[in-house]
């Protein structure tokens, strides 16, 4: 893999673990609930992060505590809404949606960040939203019959907003805090939080615990490798490889979920992943352009 930089090396092994954390997440979902799933998730990962960050030398709680603060709360927040999504769609239908926040990345480091964003960034955000459209089939264009559920979407697209914010968080942080300080907020916040969320406790069978400690290691490693990747490439650079979630995530559910992906998320998911690749490109292009100032 020589053709890919050291950054998007990074961003495809902790895509492909993210995958596999996915897919864990579909199965142990199926009767164990989403904060009891979560609750575990969060008690691993402080573990790992405390261990990665005691052999590094690095102290837990980091140099930015405010800005880390948030990062941990829109980690819970996101992980919760994203959770829920993939036990209630279809992986592939789930991962598609969920997959989609590097263009609305774009659009808030454009609204918000003030950030340039080419016309062709805007051409390419706007294929990726017809992408959403495609996979979302709203009723008034696609018909009732073929809509998706209404609150799943929207918990979908709240999981996308919370995932975008979170990313445009991690790449501040990336740049002062070590990538385990980064991943250890979330895991904090969860294991804390997630208690409150969830009724009566729901004993896993052994197969059960096999997939939430899947969730656990799967998610964490991913988390951290996706975070290495961003600490040392842009987004836009990386986000071409992240998009490959979805084509993973087609592949599971096709082998181990026996869901077929229909023309509409084929359709809407290459649209998605054909534009997020054009932006970044352009973010490439937008990188190595100087930004043009008044003619002398």
């Amino acid at each position: 893999m020589n053709f890919l930089t050291p950054g998007m090396r990074y961003m495809l092994l902790g895509t492909f673990l993210f995958s596999l954390g996915s897919l864990s997440v579909k199965l142990a979902g199926m009767r164990v609930p989403t904060t009891e799933i979560l609750f575990v998730r969060g008690i691993i990962g402080v573990g790992l992060c405390w261990y990665i960050l005691r052999r590094a030398g690095v102290g837990v709680f980091g140099q930015r505590k405010l800005a880390l603060f948030f990062r941990g709360l829109l980690g819970f927040t996101s992980m919760l809404a994203e959770f829920y999504t993939i036990v209630h769609l279809p992986l592939a239908d789930a991962l598609v949606l969920l997959f989609s926040h590097p263009i609305v990345v774009a659009l808030l480091g454009w609204v918000v960040l003030r950030e340039r964003l080419s016309k062709g960034s805007m051409v390419a955000v706007l294929i990726s939203l017809v992408g959403v459209t495609v996979v979302c089939r709203p009723g008034v264009l696609f018909g009732t019959g073929n809509s998706m559920d209404p609150f799943l979407l929207g918990v979908a697209l709240l999981a996308v907003l919370l995932t975008s914010v979170a990313i445009l968080t991690v790449r501040s942080l990336a740049k002062t805090e070590h990538p385990a300080v980064v991943m250890f907020y979330p895991p904090l916040f969860i294991a804390l939080l997630a208690p409150i969320f969830y009724g009566e406790w729901v004993v896993p069978t052994m197969s059960e615990w096999f997939m939430i400690l899947g969730v656990a290691v799967f998610m964490n490693m991913g988390q951290y490798y996706m975070t290495r990747g961003y600490a040392i490439e842009s987004a836009a650079r990386i986000s071409g490889v992240s998009s490959l979630e979805i084509v993973f995530a087609a592949m599971w559910g096709m082998m181990f979920l026996g869901e077929i992906p229909d023309v509409w998320t084929v359709l809407g998911g290459s649209l998605i992943v054909f534009g997020t690749l054009v932006l970044g490109k352009c973010g490439r292009k937008e990188m190595l352009t100087p930004p043009q100032g008044p003619s002398a």
